[in-house]
């Protein structure tokens, strides 16, 4: 099963402590799961932009499942084989409900050792929150097909930097390809890195504005079709 799959993972390098994290989890897959393809997508613009580095790996992905997933993220194994057996009643599969925040302590400790699944050590971590304790994140592992992926063209690369890129992938797959299921029982873990944050991307307006009209489009499939069509003009 796990064969399926290509695990997309956006990447720009930083030289510091954003590569340390990414290679250890690249040799998390290597490790953990030998099985999948993963298919690395670099972008080196101004400020990062997450959606072209998540397309330009999809271009080079050759399995017909893909996890796009955050190069900071890890998790246990079991969650992708769940997921995909939902992708024949579901158009994509969040594969948790829990999102892990590792502390820097236990981040340091797992970065000195060689990647496994079970952890080698004992994680001290804390759970992500939000203002609205009704939300919960839509990225960091997300499950779909190759054919449902394309069908939205991918991410909108006019999302500049990141922020609300997710938020437009999930408005165009709910209308498009249909809703998403949640696995509420599972986990993954963020490794810990200096924060940055959507306010820290000069260019976080202009991305609200461009979501602001997917989310009016919600439900609408021409005007959604005809949304991300612009991407071509």
């Amino acid at each position: 099963m796990l064969n399926r799959v290509s695990v997309l993972i956006p990447y720009k390098p930083d030289y510091g402590e954003r590569d340390i994290l990414f290679k250890w989890v690249n040799k998390f897959y290597q490790n953990v799961l030998p099985e999948v393809e993963v298919c690395i997508g670099e972008s080196l613009s101004e400020p990062f932009n997450r959606s072209q580095a998540v397309n330009l790996a999809a271009k080079k992905a050759t399995k017909d499942i893909f996890v796009i997933a955050d190069g900071d993220v890890f998790y246990d194994p079991i969650i992708l084989t769940k997921a995909i057996k939902l992708l024949d009643q579901h158009a994509w599969v969040i594969p948790y409900g829990k999102w892990l925040n590792v502390s820097k302590e236990s981040t340091d400790l797992l970065l000195s050792k060689e990647p496994q699944w079970p952890f080698p050590i004992k994680v001290e971590s804390k759970e992500k929150t939000f203002k609205n304790k009704q939300f919960k994140p839509i990225s960091g592992v997300v499950v779909t097909t190759k054919k449902n992926f394309n069908n939205i063209n991918g991410f909108d690369e006019r999302f500049v930097g990141w922020g609300r890129e997710d938020n437009a992938f999930r408005d165009a797959m709910n209308t498009l390809c249909g809703p998403y299921k949640r696995l509420d029982n599972q986990t993954i873990y963020h490794l810990w890195h200096t924060k940055v944050g959507s306010k820290g991307n000069p260019k976080i307006q202009d991305n609200n504005k461009l979501y602001n009209r997917y989310a009016a489009l919600r439900g609408n499939k021409k005007g959604m079709e005809k949304l991300i069509n612009e991407r071509n003009d």
